[in-house]
């Protein structure tokens, strides 16, 4: 952080909202390792396919379905199975596996998918001065169980997964819904801190909050952005 970030005034904020995956979790494995995990487990039944071949199938029926969601047309549950459905479909493949499949890529995300080693230190020292929620994109059941697996709403006054709400994020509208469960805070009094540029940075932004950048490999945010690389850099910007 420059000096620069440690001089602003905070002063006006009474709310810190937190993405969190990338920014409270993270992901242990790398994506390879799950699906080529995933894929083992089914591989008989798969046979003669390949990893590649399933998933060079699979990923694109996987964004459409996930969209099919964002436009609520279907439930987050449903659009992960149809994932799999129309991807064992297209493969010629029994489409009755798709269930068993899903339910094995929740377990195998939910095992790899955990707090960084400050999350629950820093969460405690912010919400000893502020109200602090939890905003995440993503599928209710799979974003719910990670909560729950950490037990993360112990540790904060209010969570929102975008599924849920039926926006998304960047979608403003999302945004403005994590400040009803706020307490119907103002925009210009929350801090809004998330690892992605679009989803979290751009969509604060156009919501009305501060954002703060979490960036652990160092990525360069537009000019103007405080970014951090650790959670535990908050607490001094925040005077804590």
């Amino acid at each position: 952080m420059t000096e620069t970030h440690h001089n602003r005034d905070y002063s006006h904020i009474t709310t810190v909202i937190f993405d969190m995956d990338g920014t409270l979790i993270k992901h242990t494995w790398r994506l390879s390792q799950l699906t080529e995990t995933l894929f083992a487990r089914f591989a008989d039944q798969l046979a003669p396919l390949t990893h590649d071949e399933f998933f060079e199938c699979f990923w694109p029926r996987n964004e459409d379905m996930w969209y099919m969601m964002v436009d609520g047309v279907l439930s987050g549950d449903m659009a992960a199975k149809y994932s799999y459905v129309n991807t064992l479909r297209a493969l010629k493949k029994d489409t009755t596996l798709a269930e068993a499949m899903v339910n094995c890529w929740n377990e195998l995300v939910l095992e790899e998918a955990i707090p960084f080693e400050d999350t629950l230190a820093v969460l405690a020292a912010v919400r000893a001065k502020y109200k602090v929620g939890i905003l995440t994109n993503g599928f209710t059941t799979l974003q719910r169980g990670k909560i729950k697996r950490h037990r993360l709403d112990a540790h904060v006054d209010f969570t929102l997964v975008s599924e849920e709400a039926g926006y998304h994020k960047p979608d403003k509208r999302l945004f403005l819904a994590a400040l009803k469960l706020a307490g119907e805070v103002a925009p210009e009094q929350v801090l809004y801190v998330g690892d992605s540029l679009v989803a979290d940075i751009q969509g604060a932004q156009n919501a009305g909050m501060l954002p703060v950048f979490m960036s652990p490999d160092g990525s360069d945010p537009p000019m103007g952005i405080v970014t951090i690389r650790q959670l535990r850099e908050l607490l001094p910007l925040l005077k804590l």
